[in-house]
């Protein structure tokens, strides 16, 4: 079965999020495309900082279970409505990192025009308003806003990011909880220095945005 790569990818990267404390044991979900058009996810109630390919569910994006007796991350509802509406999208991450999850609960914005890598990587973040974790309106009110954002700050609840590979959406993430310390240290250092409308312009064209 191809999936299989795909099973031990998902569970190399959550154990990777885990050990640079971008999650707790029992937070986050992690998913990618399979070679068959399905979807590789982190499965429910298993401990994120121990995650092998055994516990990583396979779905098809009708939701139909590949892998019996694996019990699906609540958040799977968001995962696959992405996948149907971003059919360039092959992987995705959601977790809580610290500092950028605090931004979530906050009025305060992730300023990611601080510095050239956050916005080349990221762009600007979404702000998804707040549902119930695990219900269809939740899953839906992501999968909306990111249909064309690289990231998305979900209201007291996590992170999102999206890629074309795990190593993408990883990445983001990563970046994005740096971006969040960046945004806190300026806040209290004073006098910020964000990217001119004129480099912001310039970085989408290098990246290849606009």
């Amino acid at each position: 079965m191809q999936f299989e790569s795909c099973r031990n990818q998902v569970a190399y990267f959550m154990q990777r999020l885990y050990r640079h404390g971008l999650t707790t044991t029992s937070g986050g979900n992690i998913s990618c495309r399979t070679p068959e058009g399905h979807v590789a996810i982190s499965a429910s109630k298993f401990d994120k900082g121990e995650l092998t390919a055994e516990g990583v569910g396979v779905v098809t994006l009708d939701r139909k279970l590949l892998t019996p007796g694996i019990p699906l991350s609540i958040e799977v509802g968001i995962h696959l409505d992405i996948y149907r509406k971003r059919p360039e999208i092959m992987a995705i991450v959601h977790a809580h990192p610290v500092t950028a999850t605090a931004f979530c609960a906050s009025k305060v914005k992730l300023d990611t025009h601080l510095t050239a890598e956050a916005y080349a990587i990221l762009g600007d973040p979404v702000f998804i308003p707040y549902e119930l974790m695990g219900t269809p309106k939740l899953a839906e009110r992501v999968s909306n806003a990111m249909q064309t954002a690289a990231c998305g700050l979900m209201e007291n609840h996590g992170v999102i990011t999206v890629g074309k590979t795990l190593l993408e959406a990883f990445d983001r993430l990563e970046v994005l909880e740096v971006a969040a310390r960046h945004s806190l240290i300026v806040a209290q250092l004073g006098q910020a220095s964000p990217l001119t409308p004129e480099q912001i312009t310039e970085l989408d064209h290098f990246v290849g945005r606009k």
